[in-house]
């Protein structure tokens, strides 16, 4: 059962992120929806096994975040499970450590849901560090779209990006990401919560399906923005991490298109090997 007492509960993954992860939780702390509902406010923060001074830090600087440090690095599924299945409040916020709140995106999101029961989520603008929107909405991937993505073909993925939208008015979208996701709680207990077979990459989509095919909608809210950094894990993820990036992508499309994902496998293995090249020589 919920713990009525809690309206909102953050959950944040960390990996080698001190700087960041510290930006992001001082902008939770002093952000006013929070300052006026803060004793109805947690926040976990999940760390997987960093080697930079992240745990001594946080737990420092921000005692009152639930901290849970893991002793190996899990991925970002099953670490953010870790915390969503702890989480009390009646809203999970899936927020990305290299985020900083903006005023306003706490509370349109929290209200948004509040009036509106159809909701299951809801997502925010995002803007990078100079002010450039991100472009965070998608429709559901289609095969094609997976070709065009990965043989870097993305004029022919206009639709899928949804570049015709200015991300300036509040509507009902496919997908968007986890960066900043706030859910409902009890639809993430019936729902599952991520699949952790897509340990990195998309858990979201993946997450976003199952919301609608339990019968909710999920909102882009124009009015709430958030700050981001951009992919900053990702960017430095080892051979390792990035083959298992990989692993999750051709898991998406041939769990969701059968047989026939088969054909994306060589381009996804040609694009892993020159990526992979780049990265670590």
């Amino acid at each position: 059962m919920e713990n009525n007492n809690k309206i909102l509960s953050i959950v944040i993954v960390n990996w080698n992120a001190e700087k960041l992860t510290l930006e992001c939780l001082e902008s939770i702390y002093t952000d006013p929806f929070f300052g006026k509902n803060s004793e109805k406010t947690e926040i976990i923060l999940i760390d997987n096994n960093s080697s930079d001074n992240s745990v001594e830090k946080i737990s420092g600087k921000f005692p009152s975040v639930n901290l849970i440090s893991n002793k190996e690095n899990q991925g970002y599924a099953i670490a953010c499970n870790s915390g969503m299945k702890i989480a009390k409040g009646k809203y999970v916020l899936l927020l990305g450590n290299d985020t900083a709140l903006k005023p306003g995106a706490l509370s349109d999101c929290f209200n948004f849901l509040e009036n509106n029961e159809n909701c299951g989520a809801a997502g925010c603008r995002l803007v990078y560090p100079d002010g450039r929107l991100q472009g965070n909405c998608k429709r559901f991937p289609k095969l094609k779209n997976a070709f065009y993505t990965y043989l870097s073909l993305n004029n022919l993925n206009r639709d899928y990006d949804m570049a015709w939208f200015d991300y300036n008015s509040t509507i009902e979208v496919d997908q968007i990401a986890t960066t900043f996701l706030m859910i409902r709680n009890v639809l993430l207990k019936k729902i599952g919560y991520f699949n952790e077979q897509f340990r990195i990459l998309y858990n979201d989509v993946d997450l976003c399906r199952k919301i609608y095919e339990n019968g909710f909608k999920i909102f882009f809210i124009h009015t709430a923005e958030v700050i981001h950094a951009g992919s900053h894990s990702t960017n430095r993820a080892n051979f390792k991490v990035r083959r298992v990036m990989y692993c999750d992508i051709y898991r998406y499309f041939r769990d969701n298109f059968g047989f026939k994902a088969n054909l994306l496998f060589p381009v996804l293995l040609v694009r892993f090997l020159i990526v992979s090249a780049f990265k670590f020589h």
